[in-house]
């Protein structure tokens, strides 16, 4: 069964288009992601879903009922949903547990309401304020308010974007267990690829334009993107083009075997760092090279980056991230091999 289903949405503002002609579903009990820049749309498709806005162009169903068309909008207070915004919204004169019961239509269901304080690790801040509590406590207490209402749709908008680094992987690691405990169907957005990754089960690009340029599982969109753009979003990727001769590409990093296919098209060449593999030689490096400008440790890998020489003696800046025990020094040659396997090409944008 579906929780959302949206068929051909385009939505206008001020004359401008901020979503053409959008298609998207969401199974129930499952988590979805809307990845994409600022001002692609992706949080005016949120107010349409909730029905703070009327719809233009296209139907919304939720849970196989037309909710949204151009001729038929039902009520936000109609529609079962929950939305935690980006602010957290909760009452300022209300203690968390007062917040919570107001979310369950002020039903003092203590046994609930303790059972999700403890959840979300804030089994002593009931009769505390909003200003009591730090940051990723109120981003705690907004999730939980909007979960114990049992909505039958959730939509999520940026919300750990307010977060600092540390305590966003914290945060986000609790919210996806609690979302999973109570089953329940989620939108999300976001600008963070890997926090779409983390906790989606699908995810929907959006290019500026404010349409859907693919879709896919976590896996299918980092290891088949259809598009330069895609590619570029799931992480950095050193860059190279040119034209195809012979089934390949004569890049600074050797020749590139390209898919007949190609032939006598100019290709973009997508490499991720980890598929730039390096080692050390004693004596001068055969075959290609390059010299390490920096190398830095990062933790769970190094971070190297090198200049290497291109058939017309430019200087190309390529990455390579290797096991934390390599730490080459700089101004070091290195030998440079490619894991052809992770190779990614698209026809020239």
């Amino acid at each position: 069964m579906l929780a959302l289903d949206i068929k051909n949405l385009s939505h206008k503002i001020n004359n401008k288009i901020v979503l053409n002609n959008i298609s998207l579903d969401l199974k129930k009990d499952k988590i979805a992601c809307l990845l994409g820049p600022s001002g692609c749309g992706k949080t005016t498709l949120l107010k349409l879903i909730a029905g703070l806005e009327r719809i233009q162009t296209g139907e919304i169903y939720l849970n196989n009922k037309l909710a949204s068309s151009n001729r038929i909008h039902l009520d936000t207070g109609k529609r079962n949903i929950g939305f935690l915004f980006q602010d957290y919204a909760l009452f300022p004169h209300l203690t968390v547990k007062k917040n919570l019961e107001f979310a369950i239509n002020n039903k003092k269901q203590n046994n609930e309401i303790e059972e999700i304080a403890s959840l979300i690790k804030l089994p002593n801040a009931l009769n505390k304020f909003p200003h009591e509590l730090s940051g990723g406590e109120q981003q705690r207490v907004a999730l939980a308010r909007s979960i114990i209402s049992q909505p039958s749709l959730l939509l999520l908008d940026e919300p750990f974007s307010s977060l600092d680094l540390n305590l966003k992987d914290e945060i986000r690691d609790d919210t996806l267990h609690l979302l999973q405990k109570f089953n329940i169907s989620v939108i999300v957005v976001t600008h963070d690829p890997f926090e779409a990754m983390f906790i989606s089960n699908k995810i929907y690009i959006f290019k500026e334009n404010g349409s859907i340029i693919q879709s896919g599982s976590p896996n299918e969109l980092y290891n088949n993107p259809t598009s330069s753009y895609v590619a570029e979003f799931f992480g950095e990727t050193n860059k190279f083009s040119g034209l195809v001769k012979n089934s390949k590409v004569e890049t600074a990093v050797g020749a590139i075997p390209i898919d007949s296919g190609f032939e006598s098209q100019y290709v973009d060449i997508h490499i991720r760092p980890q598929a730039i593999k390096l080692y050390q030689e004693k004596t001068p490096v055969n075959g290609v090279k390059g010299t390490v400008m920096a190398s830095k440790l990062m933790g769970s890998y190094s971070f190297i980056h090198l200049s290497v020489l291109d058939k017309n003696q430019e200087v190309i800046h390529v990455h390579s991230h290797m096991p934390p025990s390599f730490n080459p020094k700089r101004s070091t040659a290195v030998g440079i091999e490619i894991d052809k396997e992770k190779i990614l090409i698209f026809p020239k944008e």
